[in-house]
């Protein structure tokens, strides 16, 4: 009887089980028709988000949801291109506490790759002192680590200089010291700096 009862349930269970799982591939493949299949951006102006902290994919998609973070109209990329533009808030705003948790643990789990990226030595030199000074401790093991801060070490230097910019106007929130210190980086400090996380590929 109670194998008859356990056979039944799990029949009952697999539709909705089986439903919830094309839920999920539908979510996560709107996020790869913009950052790229697994997460991993083709697009210099895309961030990779796969191998990047669960929190801090959960806080960015929530900042989304509340305007904490500029809303760039921007195309698909991948599948269907001539869907019309949209852009993160609008994405975000559809979202539930279920979909964001999901999206995040689903994201972290997979590898980040760096950018092949172009990059001058020299500057690269002169970045790593900068981060090392000012950066290293959200940042941590040259911005190769998913901890405190996301993974910069490879992101895309064209997603990242198009942040940073929003960083002083308070268009971009970021926790007080980083915005403090962004805001006193002159324009040479945040070309050194991109230029070393360029530097850092597979």
């Amino acid at each position: 009887m109670k194998f008859l009862l356990t056979s039944l349930v799990a029949l009952l269970l697999a539709p909705v089980t089986a439903a919830l799982a094309d839920e999920f591939a539908e979510l996560t493949s709107k996020c790869d028709s913009c950052h790229g299949p697994q997460g991993v951006s083709m697009h210099s102006d895309m961030p990779t988000i796969g191998g990047q902290s669960a929190d801090y994919i959960a806080d960015s998609l929530r900042n989304y949801q509340v305007w904490g973070r500029p809303c760039i109209k921007s195309a698909y990329r991948h599948g269907d291109t001539s869907r019309p533009r949209t852009d993160m808030c609008k994405i975000a705003g559809g979202l539930s506490d279920e979909d964001i948790s999901a999206l995040a643990d689903h994201y972290s789990n997979l590898p980040f790759v760096a950018a092949n990226q172009e990059f001058d030595s020299a500057t690269a030199a002169a970045g790593a002192l900068l981060h090392e000074k000012h950066c290293e401790s959200c940042h941590e093991e040259g911005g190769k680590t998913a901890g405190r801060g996301p993974v910069i070490a490879g992101q895309w230097v064209a997603y990242m200089k198009s942040a940073l910019k929003f960083v002083p106007t308070g268009e971009h929130l970021v926790p007080p010291m980083m915005e403090k210190t962004v805001a006193s980086f002159s324009a040479e400090d945040i070309e050194a700096l991109m230029s070393f996380y360029a530097s850092q590929q597979n």
